[in-house]
């Protein structure tokens, strides 16, 4: 038996004629749609690429970018470029056909080809993605990432011009989830050939396959312009005829230019939060990301620091000695979360109870605060090193938000564990952290991880052995096989493989591999005025496909 899933909606575009350059009408419920439909909003960092295969932040590239499926709202998950797909018995092949009228914002055709070459480029050792663990699953993804087999061998085929074939390593419960992230999209080679060096490093050396298409941004600049793409399959249903993105990094700034409506949203930190809670723009918008303490378990430090380091009672009493309802009142001062463990809230529920995995986990009695164990475990740790004293540096971000942060976390752990010296080494770029973890100079560090889909398994796979997101190099045979049997899902018994999950994650935090500290909720000024915004919690955190404003 093989399983179809064809989409409700087809919209056919005539030959290469370009949809018109008119914002489309919408009345609803909601209002009837303004004349001006422009778009203004601000992000914190800069674009570095639209070259899907390097990128880092895919939010930022989700609007001109689309793959086999979309994302829809509360995480559903809607078709894309493929209008039909059918599922083999086994669930290890799918056959994907791409829409008839799905073009490039260049008029030409997208095909299956162009998914084939984008995914064996992602996986190409000289591309140098950092993302390669998201094909895992798909065959031989696992061996080429470890460089054991060429790109080419990769379980994807171009049948022909509209159909393409996937073949599964295993069945993935999360496979179309995982297809709805921008880094499945498809690439044209021909522009990718013709640019060479300078592919995707302006708007003009790259073509897009989403509802927008950049048409002013250079790599470096601190501003960028979208509008609607006239070849877009489903350009009915984008309203909105500009999207300007601005990179303001200073807050207050950011604040300012919402109130003199120069932006449509604003993100709001600490103080502005407090005063701007009972207003009628004001929206709290949870987010996957867990922001957490890593350990370096490597052994590149001195002898005292990895012995200190890898020392569980020493890991458990920093983890009991935080107070996370504190650490967010006093030091981020905004509506995040506590921690139930390392997967989020809200991420992924349990099929028969309708539970969210968040609450049945295990590890919350590792993650809640208690004086008296933290002080009992540290005392236990001393007395196992020999040790009357100790030192730790922690390296972060340089922000605002995470000097708060660490000036609350240094006077908790400072005061329950005696005789501990914490100090914090923060950096000035992203590059510049990055630069720390992956060469593991660090004692402990700040980090964060934001699911890419709707699966506790987007949390749980980073600590696995060899993943290059488990920054400390931290090792678990057990942790191991229990995450990867859920992945795999080899007697497709999802019960069985929810229970995997739930030990896993117990385990993780047993160990106290990584202490979480919280989970980030953040907090915005918008536009009365906007509408149709979906906002994820996964995946692509805002998507602005369908947003209009009325009058």
């Amino acid at each position: 038996m093989l399983t179809i899933i064809i989409s409700a909606t087809v919209a056919f575009i005539a030959g290469c004629t370009a949809a018109p350059a008119q914002p489309n009408k919408k009345t609803d419920n909601k209002g009837v749609m303004t004349q001006r439909q422009v778009l203004t909003i601000a992000e914190t960092q800069p674009l570095d690429t639209v070259d899907i295969s390097k990128a880092t932040g895919f939010g930022k590239l989700a609007n001109s970018t689309e793959g086999l499926y979309r994302q829809g709202e509360s995480g559903s998950i809607e078709p894309g470029l493929a209008s039909h797909t059918v599922i083999s018995d086994n669930g290890r092949k799918y056959i994907f056909t791409i829409r008839p009228d799905a073009k490039w914002s260049d008029g030409s055709a997208i095909t299956a080809n162009d998914f084939m070459y984008s995914w064996r480029r992602t996986l190409n050792t000289e591309t140098n993605s950092t993302y390669t663990d998201l094909f895992v699953g798909i065959k031989n993804a696992l061996k080429i990432a470890h460089h054991q087999l060429p790109s080419n061998q990769l379980g994807v085929k171009a049948i022909d011009r509209r159909t393409l074939e996937v073949t599964l390593d295993h069945p993935m419960t999360y496979f179309r989830s995982l297809m709805a992230y921008p880094l499945f999209a498809p690439q044209k080679e021909a522009v990718v050939n013709k640019f060479g060096s300078h592919f995707a490093t302006s708007a003009t050396t790259q073509v897009y396959s989403g509802p927008f298409e950049l048409i002013k941004w250079h790599k470096g600049s601190t501003t960028r312009t979208l509008k609607p793409n006239p070849y877009y399959w489903d350009r009915e249903h984008v309203y909105l005829s500009k999207l300007n993105i601005r990179t303001i990094s200073n807050p207050s700034a950011s604040f300012r230019a919402y109130q003199n409506k120069q932006l449509d949203s604003t993100q709001l930190l600490s103080q502005q939060i407090k005063n701007s809670s009972r207003r009628l723009d004001y929206s709290v918008m949870p987010y996957s990301m867990m922001v957490y303490l890593a350990y370096n378990f490597q052994d590149n430090t001195t002898k005292r620091q990895h012995q200190l380091l890898k020392n569980r009672n020493f890991r458990l009493a920093v983890s009991h000695a935080i107070n996370r309802k504190a650490l967010i009142y006093k030091g981020l001062k905004n509506a995040s979360l506590p921690p139930k463990g390392f997967v989020t809230t809200g991420i992924s529920k349990d099929s028969k109870s309708d539970a969210d995995f968040a609450n049945m986990q295990q590890g919350t009695k590792y993650t809640t605060g208690s004086v008296k164990q933290a002080k009992a475990e540290w005392q236990t740790a001393k007395r196992q090193l020999n040790i009357n004293s100790a030192k730790i540096k922690i390296v972060v971000d340089d922000s605002t938000t995470n000097r708060n942060l660490a000036r609350c976390l240094k006077s908790q752990l400072e005061t329950k564990l005696a005789d501990l010296s914490v100090s914090f080494v923060f950096k000035q770029s992203n590059a510049a952290t990055a630069a720390a973890f992956k060469t593991g100079k660090f004692d402990l560090m700040i980090a964060g991880w934001g699911a890419d889909f709707s699966d506790p398994v987007s949390f749980l796979q980073i600590m696995t052995n060899r993943n290059p997101y488990n920054y400390g190099h931290w090792q678990n045979k057990t942790y191991d096989r229990l995450t990867f049997a859920a992945i795999r899902n080899s007697h497709n018994d999802d019960n069985q493989r929810w229970q995997q999950m739930l030990d896993a994650e117990e385990l993780l935090m047993k160990d106290q591999a990584v202490t979480p500290l919280y989970q980030q909720v953040r907090s915005y000024l918008v536009n009365p005025s906007l509408n149709g915004v979906i906002y994820n919690s996964t995946g692509v955190s805002a998507d602005y496909k369908r947003a209009y404003f009325i009058k």
